[in-house]
């Protein structure tokens, strides 16, 4: 038995790492701050474009289970994962320094929408969670629309700046996704997007224990795949680079837990205030496994 590879069609495919979840999907599985690293469903490997993706009845429920999706301790890093969304803008606007418009598909609690808000630009978000779309009303103001992009609110519409940040992983339809992205854009928009990469040395070198492997990820690009894609959706990218993140050390030191000995120190930083001072540090974190891009759509005839 083989599976169709969502990006080029092909069906040279093979199982590539085994479902090793204790059981079927829940709404908890899916959260952002997931630290069981390794965990995955099913995964296939296509032999043609190198995409890796996971198949079966489990990844065909991900989109009704991410509108019951509620996750706390996002909620809590909110404030260095703001810094992200800060530095993601600003390269945007370096290379489309005369956007006015964003979109933010996947916008978590609004944390993008809100920067781009604060920035000048009219700026809006779709998000499938209930609850973030209701934090991102109730504690910031920023005001999604829930559910799934496409959306019908926003039919018609077009956008200097649409973002696709962490997300394509997590569907199922990525190249449709991203020719609808595209689709709203204004003519001389750009896209940018954030996502693993699976071709990365960091990955290599982790193997089955790589940070990125995790239930909510079920489609992983390398560089072949994604220019696959992005070639399917009539993309081509203007930059590339690596993407960075913003995190407590503390947030960090507990998700060395799953590689390292660092109980005892995380344990005495609870205890020693120089050590906790230490710990409640927002530092930028590149581990340059992600791909970062800006996207244009392609002129075609």
């Amino acid at each position: 038995m083989t599976q169709a590879c969502w990006i080029c069609g092909s069906s040279d495919t093979s199982l590539w790492k085994p479902n090793n979840a204790a059981g079927a999907l829940t709404p908890d599985d899916l959260r952002v701050t997931d630290s069981r690293y390794g965990v995955t469903l099913d995964l296939w490997r296509c032999a043609r474009c190198e995409f890796v993706f996971a198949a079966g009845a489990d990844s065909e429920l991900l989109p009704r289970l991410y509108e019951r999706m509620d996750d706390p301790g996002y909620l809590e890093s909110a404030a260095s994962r703001r810094l992200q969304m800060l530095w993601l803008l600003q390269n945007v606007l370096r290379v489309h320094s005369g956007a006015r418009s964003l979109l933010d598909v996947g916008a978590g609690t609004g944390l993008l929408v809100q920067a781009a808000q604060q920035a000048g630009l009219t700026a809006t978000g779709v998000e499938p969670s209930e609850a973030f779309v209701e934090h991102a009303r109730r504690t910031a103001g920023v005001e999604l629309l829930q559910g799934h992009f496409p959306h019908p609110a926003l039919a018609g519409r077009t956008f200097d700046i649409v973002c696709l940040i962490d997300v394509i992983e997590h569907v199922t339809e990525p190249v449709p996704l991203l020719r609808a992205c595209a689709a709203a854009l204004n003519p001389d928009g750009i896209l940018a997007v954030v996502t693993p990469d699976i071709g990365s040395i960091p990955a290599r070198i982790m193997g089955a224990r790589w940070w990125h492997f995790r239930l909510a990820h079920v489609g992983y690009f390398n560089k072949r795949s994604l220019d696959v894609a992005m070639a399917a959706a009539g993309l081509y990218a203007v930059d590339r680079f690596r993407a960075k993140w913003f995190f407590r050390v503390r947030y960090i030191a507990h998700r060395l837990r799953r590689y390292l000995p660092v109980d005892r120190l995380n344990r005495l930083a609870r205890r020693k205030r120089i050590l906790r001072r230490a710990y409640e540090r927002v530092i930028p974190l590149n581990t340059r496994d992600s791909f970062a891009l800006l996207l244009r759509r392609a002129e075609t005839s």
